[in-house]
């Protein structure tokens, strides 16, 4: 029998199985999410946030870009009994960055791997034990059949998974079901929704993520923020985090 157009199986295909969606809407798939801490970006993904269990790419244009605090208000809501991985992270993760995140409490690995089969086969033992409630792995370079191996493990665990790719990695295949590209904006980041589980999304995002300072009031004094010599000024020394 054929169904009409006005259908409630039509017009809510998720009734009849939770992988089904219509192409104009966002799909509801059964999976735990946790928000991303942006309310204008939990709009525009399924569920309403980072799906849990499920491969994330974010492609960057190059690292430092604020991907990291891009991820903080996430990765503050998981877990403590569980530690954040950073496999091969492209430059030493440093205690007091997390101390100023307010992510010093949560118990974090450092794996400083050699090669991407190395960077693969660690990412994919923490998955399979499910040891870790995020994983966040750099991969410069990865082959589409490890790119689909990790996929896969990260399905059979409820990890925040985020897979970290240059940004020419975006033109390529993957099996991931949520692509993002970050490039830098003023103040912030601008979020491009390459691929995701529904309607395509054709409007950037853009995330604050350091707000404007108040503008100081013109004074007969000098500004206590005026800009410091470029030599090395004695500060603070901090320790990395431990290998």
């Amino acid at each position: 029998m054929i169904q009409s157009a006005q259908s409630p199986a039509l017009r809510h295909p998720e009734r009849i199985h939770p992988a089904l969606w219509r192409g104009s809407q966002l799909a509801q798939a059964p999976h735990n999410t946790v928000s991303t801490g942006f309310d204008c970006l939990n709009r525009e993904l399924p569920n309403q946030g980072w799906p849990l269990g499920t491969l994330i790419e974010l492609s960057l244009n190059q690292p430092g870009i604020g991907e990291i605090h891009f991820l903080c208000p996430a990765l503050a809501q998981l877990s403590l009994e569980r530690g954040i991985a950073l496999v091969h992270p492209p430059c030493i993760p440093y205690f007091h960055c997390w101390l100023n995140w307010r992510l010093d409490q949560h118990r974090l690995l450092w794996i400083n791997t050699q090669t991407e089969n190395d960077s693969l086969w660690a990412s994919e033992q923490i998955l399979k034990n499910n040891v870790c409630a995020a994983l966040l792995c750099w991969a410069p370079s990865i082959r589409p059949a490890a790119l689909r191996r990790l996929h896969l493990a990260a399905r059979q665990s409820d990890t925040l998974v985020v897979l970290l790719r240059p940004q020419a990695a975006a033109n390529q295949t993957s099996p991931a079901p949520l692509r993002l590209n970050l490039k830098p904006a003023p103040l912030g980041l601008k979020i491009i929704v390459a691929k995701r589980q529904g309607a395509s999304c054709d409007t950037p995002v853009f995330i604050t993520l350091y707000p404007s300072r108040p503008q100081i009031a013109q004074t007969a004094y000098a500004p206590l923020d005026r800009s410091l010599s470029a030599h090395t000024q004695p500060g603070r020394a901090f320790s990395p985090l431990a290998n």
